[in-house]
């Protein structure tokens, strides 16, 4: 542990002032609307008060650093960081990408109003942490990435999920093959989630359809993967059967030499991103194969 690296992330009052450049002007324009700035300045608060406490834990012989979402893309990491993100599960998945076998302790800074699925500590408890790790006495998990390989060597991973499919609103065609079988298919696309994304995009789905069952019955997404399941489930959403495309293969599960295989039959249109980063997706036209597994990467988080 030669560094110490805080990732942090704006909060919604500061990206108000970012948008409105004073806090007048954001005050001016929230009230305008019949809206009080006061829960963005009690929000900003906690969450100040969090960072102050994780920094006033942080050992004075360490260098230290810190890092917002908005830099990570430019932020150079070393191998012997030890990272502490504070904030939302989603900074999280904003951080995995950029790490590799960096340790990374996940801390709730308001656990009154983030759920923190994966934000497993309290700012309290940061300093403790810190002596067992260099104590040799911590606990770790690896969380295994989503891996789409496209047949032109390109690669996206997610920590979360990756959707294949188009970013407007019009259906996407492709073949897709799973289990032995294929078949053409018409749909909004195809989610295929890790562990991790298990709390996130997936869940949704799965709590629709407890709905339109009315709970009475079990599902194919009544279990979900842990997160650190060597193990995939996919979802077609929306498929639509036509004399054309079909409709038998609709969700399964991804492992380790049994992937998913989607060949795009859009002559323009189709893309495929991972963890809801829409602006870095990239085009998945007619002619290209995709291949979605269990990567070998991991993100090593601290557990208690």
């Amino acid at each position: 542990m030669n560094r110490i690296v805080i990732v942090k992330k704006l909060t919604r009052l500061e990206e108000l002032i970012r948008e409105h450049l004073t806090m007048n002007a954001a005050t001016f324009d929230l009230e305008s609307r019949e809206q009080s700035i006061t829960p963005y300045e009690q929000e900003h608060a906690t969450y100040e008060a969090a960072l102050a406490e994780i920094r006033r834990q942080l050992p004075s012989d360490i260098q230290t650093a810190e890092v917002t979402r908005e830099e990570l893309p430019n932020f150079l990491f070393r191998e012997t960081d030890f990272i502490i993100v504070c904030g939302p599960d989603g900074l999280f998945a904003n951080l995995a990408k950029y790490v590799q076998d960096q340790l990374v302790l996940t801390v709730n800074p308001d656990q009154s109003s983030i759920a923190g699925v994966l934000m497993l500590f309290s700012p309290q408890e940061v300093g403790s942490q810190i002596a067992l790790v260099q104590g040799n006495k911590h606990r770790t998990e690896c969380l295994p990435f989503v891996k789409a390989c496209v047949d032109d060597d390109r690669i996206v991973w997610g920590i979360n999920d990756v959707f294949v499919g188009r970013k407007d609103h019009v259906s996407a065609r492709y073949e897709i093959e799973f289990g032995g079988k294929k078949e053409l298919q018409s749909s909004s696309g195809i989610i295929v989630s890790t562990g991790v994304g298990a709390t996130g995009w997936i869940r949704s789905i799965a709590t629709m359809l407890d709905g339109l069952n009315g709970g009475r019955r079990p599902h194919l997404l009544s279990t979900l993967p842990q997160p650190t399941a060597k193990e995939l489930v996919f979802v077609v959403r929306e498929p639509f059967p036509s004399p054309n495309t079909g409709t038998s293969i609709i969700t399964g599960r991804i492992t380790p030499g049994r992937p998913l295989i989607v060949r795009s039959h859009m002559p323009k249109g189709g893309y495929l991103f991972s963890d809801g980063g829409v602006e870095k997706a990239i085009s998945w036209n007619a002619g290209a194969t995709v291949a979605i597994t269990v990567g070998e990467r991991f993100i090593t988080r601290i557990i208690r």
